[in-house]
């Protein structure tokens, strides 16, 4: 029987995007620790403020995922973990040869925010407004699944679409990182929203226009992957809602995503909803991955 791994979110500190009367990071932390445990491959436990944590606990887990923005709004400047627990997961990642996950708008990383550039490092990428990072404009978004495929994505569609996401953009991909998942990002797009930038969200529109932002009318990427000493990076930056996480695509790719992370390998083939099993509910594993 395949080890159970152990994983630990780190969450608390979420801008009101994510934390308001309609909408709570919470959700997102029980959607996401359903999906893994529900595989029966993981065994998921959550921190909600994890600024100052240590070696001492982080080393107890196989792969973290972080959850965790540090600012109230998008215009404010984050405060990030702390040296102590930054330490703590460069080496978790880099020296002991774990797996940590980046989850939405939490790779998102200002040079000027007290992160240490090396978060950047591992990553494989860097994610600006300087450098170009927006959101597209809202609606339905048609998604590419890279080729060639790497096991995380392997068997899922070619091209699928999500719904009322945070689709971000301009994103500066590193060489050696692997890119999974893309998004066309067409200017068109941009010119037909009825609102483009949303006055909540900060970007940086050269003066030339819209059209010389970085990346524009390009396959942008959506999630990717990176080696990083000893450990494993993997970074998606879809599943603002629920639609997202309703997508049998998501389904299969993010338990694989993190499982790669912690090991390296990747064991899970997605749920099977043949005969019987079609009555399961979401997400559809039963503890049978």
């Amino acid at each position: 029987m395949t080890d159970v791994l152990n994983v630990l979110i780190l969450s608390g500190h979420m801008t009101r995007e994510h934390d308001n009367e309609f909408r709570s990071f919470r959700q997102h932390n029980q959607w996401l620790t359903t999906l893994l445990e529900d595989t029966g491959r993981f065994r998921v436990r959550i921190v909600e403020d994890p600024r100052g944590l240590g070696a001492d606990i982080i080393d107890k887990y196989d792969v973290v995922i972080v959850v965790f923005e540090g600012r109230d709004g998008y215009h404010e400047k984050a405060v990030g973990f702390g040296t102590e627990t930054d330490a703590a997961l460069l080496k978790f990642v880099h020296d002991d040869g774990k797996g940590i996950v980046w989850f939405h708008g939490s790779a998102a990383q200002e040079d000027d925010w007290g992160y240490p550039d090396e978060y950047n490092v591992m990553r494989g990428s860097r994610l600006t407004v300087a450098g170009g990072l927006r959101p597209r404009p809202w609606g339905e978004a048609q998604l590419d699944t890279v080729e060639p495929r790497h096991a995380i994505t392997e068997g899922i569609s070619a091209r699928w679409t999500v719904t009322g996401d945070d689709i971000l953009t301009g994103v500066e991909i590193a060489e050696g990182a692997q890119v999974l998942l893309t998004t066309y990002d067409d200017l068109e797009s941009y010119e037909k929203a009825p609102m483009w930038p949303m006055s909540h969200y900060p970007v940086a529109i050269p003066p030339e226009g819209i059209a010389a932002l970085p990346g524009m009318n390009t396959d942008q990427p959506i999630a990717w992957i990176n080696e990083y000493g000893a450990g494993r990076s993997f970074t998606i930056t879809i599943g603002h809602d629920i639609d997202t996480f309703r997508r049998i695509e998501f389904i299969r790719m993010f338990p694989r995503g993190v499982e790669w992370a912690a090991t390296g390998e990747v064991t899970l083939d997605g749920p099977d909803r043949r005969g019987e099993r079609r009555f399961l509910p979401w997400p559809y594993y039963n503890k049978e991955g």
